[in-house]
């Protein structure tokens, strides 16, 4: 699989965050070909027309559209590069965590490492259009960098996604509560590393210096889904993605996930889609939808 890798010194300096236009970057844009990336994304569509399959989820491209991407999600794109204009902006991990001081704040953010809503989010013209004033604010501030520049760009930015958070949040229904409840942040954090491995709820809560009720009180406010429920979620992705786009058989998954028995792991799988791995796969390989 294809891996695009951030360029740091692109501008000369060493920078980890970079902004533009389709144009500035064609190359890279929109591959039919299945590639993921080292970097966050924040696509900003003007114009086109298509769709994305990100990670186990069919997006339609529309004008005012804005696609969320964390880092290493799979993707393949199917569009016209003749109809399309659009922003992007690309940052590093360490970057939001250096920059604003918290090694959590791409996890409080409800548009990364969500397993469960759709990773986009349709706008009206107003607020489009307010973000593509940051954007170009950004963009001449990182074009003509100066010593006061990272004051500006972090400013900026942090308007962006906390703006973004509220919009993406209030349409999904979901808390855009950033400043409090980091247990909820740390365990997101923990799980998005560490659920391939462990599934135990009493591992998580042990991890976090917490009882499993404060753990799921926490997390119920925060995401209005239980532990249990939130531990399933990320499993069944793990599941669903390893199905798509690998090679491995039930029993390899299995393993690989820790479940004790294939037939455990196809149980779960059917519990919690209503088909069989196999059915999946099988549909998911015939371009059906499955996701």
């Amino acid at each position: 699989m294809k891996t695009f890798k951030f360029l740091k010194n692109k501008y000369g300096v060493e920078l980890l965050i970079d902004i533009g236009t389709y144009h500035d970057i064609p190359n890279y844009f929109f591959e039919s070909e299945l590639h993921h990336t080292d970097f966050y994304e924040l696509i900003f569509f003007s114009k086109g027309n298509g769709y994305l399959e990100l990670d186990q989820q069919r997006i339609e491209i529309a004008p005012h559209t804005i696609i969320f991407i964390s880092p290493f999600q799979k993707r393949k794109w199917f569009l016209d590069k003749t109809k399309v204009e659009s922003y992007f902006l690309f940052f590093q991990d360490s970057f939001l965590s250096n920059f604003f001081s918290d090694k959590l704040f791409s996890y409080r953010l409800q548009f990364f490492y969500n397993k469960t809503k759709p990773l986009f989010l349709l706008v009206n013209d107003g607020f489009f259009s307010q973000l593509v004033t940051i954007i170009q604010e950004l963009l001449i501030e990182i074009k003509t960098f100066q010593s006061d520049s990272e004051h500006i760009i972090r400013a900026l930015l942090y308007l962006m996604l906390i703006k973004l958070n509220r919009a993406y949040a209030d349409h999904y229904r979901l808390s855009s509560e950033t400043e409090n409840n980091s247990i909820a942040f740390m365990f997101k954090e923990i799980l998005q590393n560490e659920v391939s491995k462990v599934r135990n709820i009493d591992y998580y809560a042990q991890q976090l210096g917490i009882s499993r009720v404060t753990l799921n009180k926490c997390i119920k406010k925060q995401f209005g889904v239980t532990v249990s429920e939130m531990v399933d979620e990320f499993i069944l992705f793990e599941i669903k993605s390893l199905l798509s786009y690998t090679k491995l058989n039930i029993n390899e998954i299995s393993y690989q996930l820790q479940f004790s028995q294939a037939n455990h792991l196809t149980r779960f799988f059917k519990a919690q889609t209503g088909i069989s791995p196999k059915e999946f796969r099988n549909a998911y390989q015939n371009g059906s939808s499955a996701f």
